[in-house]
């Protein structure tokens, strides 16, 4: 960092945190989410205070009234809050190791503790069937694509606006698809199964016949590359058509491993979604009443 650092500089001093979380192997998604909270925290205190924002000048206090001031008068969810916290404590972790600040303000600062776990929202088979038939009878080419690449191969919402179409390999009887871009920057490949391959390969022919030539395979009428916004539109507008107007992409993926686990194990599960811990891949064993009855008595019929 040069000598003549102005630290009020709220611009210039993301610029290096944003130069020292790509040094740290952070995707360009989180950077962005990272500095859009430091800059919103900046702001809060600007608009509070009355001054410009100085990160020397920021007590355990000013934070604390922040939290509060997400929770009560923005009415943000438990998670949005700890999560700009968190942000704001590697913020500060980065200033003290570069001698900006002589303390953290945010280092013991507690996290808000959630009274009950999130609701979890999952789809069954009867519903997966009913929103297959509204794409296939009612989408357009390009959201069918996004619907069984989502649905099919478990993909992020990041990794398939991300999907290039030398990404796709598609062979008669088998066909690949490659993540680049994956969380933590990990690659992957997930075999494409029939339905998926004949999707793709018909809008790929829709694509040149419409003279598309963007290197993105997801592509909108005015970008050449999708955004998640339009994702989740699209997932959306079908899904309240289908009766599911709670459908998002990570349905969509839990449902994909949920799947996965019933007749793979958690080694395969991972590889294909791409998780670096199992602890991640188990949260999306379903625990029902059923499958533990059907365990115990696969258990004792063995034994019998």
């Amino acid at each position: 960092m040069k000598d003549n650092f102005d630290a009020t500089n709220i611009e210039e001093l993301l610029q290096f945190f944003r130069k020292h979380l790509l040094e740290n192997d952070k995707s360009a998604g989180t950077c962005e989410t990272y500095c859009t909270n430091v800059r919103l925290f900046a702001e809060y205190i600007t608009e509070t205070f009355a001054e410009n924002f100085d990160p020397r000048k920021i007590s355990p206090l000013d934070v604390r009234e922040y939290r509060n001031y997400l929770l009560n008068v923005k009415n943000l969810s438990v998670n949005t809050v700890n999560n700009r916290i968190s942000t704001l404590n590697e913020f500060y972790k980065y200033l003290t190791n570069e001698n900006i600040v002589s303390t953290n303000p945010v280092e013991k600062i507690r996290k808000i503790r959630m009274q009950s776990p999130p609701k979890r929202v999952t789809i069954d088979d009867l519903m997966f069937k009913r929103l297959r038939r509204q794409f296939e009878h009612y989408g357009r080419e390009v959201e069918k694509v996004i619907f069984f690449l989502l649905f099919l191969t478990g993909v992020r919402v990041s990794e398939l606006i991300n999907i290039k179409v030398d990404d796709i390999v598609i062979n008669p009887r088998s066909g690949t698809l490659k993540v680049q871009s994956g969380k933590g920057m990990k690659y992957r490949e997930i075999p494409l199964n029939a339905t998926c391959r004949q999707v793709i390969s018909d809008y790929i022919e829709y694509r040149k016949a419409k003279g598309i030539y963007s290197p993105y395979l997801i592509t909108t009428e005015r970008s050449s590359k999708a955004c998640r916004s339009s994702i989740n539109k699209i997932l959306k507008k079908h899904g309240k058509k289908a009766g599911f107007p709670e459908i998002s992409p990570h349905v969509a993926r839990r449902y994909f491993l949920t799947k996965v686990l019933e007749v793979s194990d958690i080694s395969t599960a991972m590889e294909l979604a791409g998780h670096s811990s199992v602890q991640t891949t188990i949260q999306y064993i379903p625990s029902t009443e059923k499958r533990k009855q059907d365990a115990v008595t696969k258990i004792t019929n063995d034994i019998d």
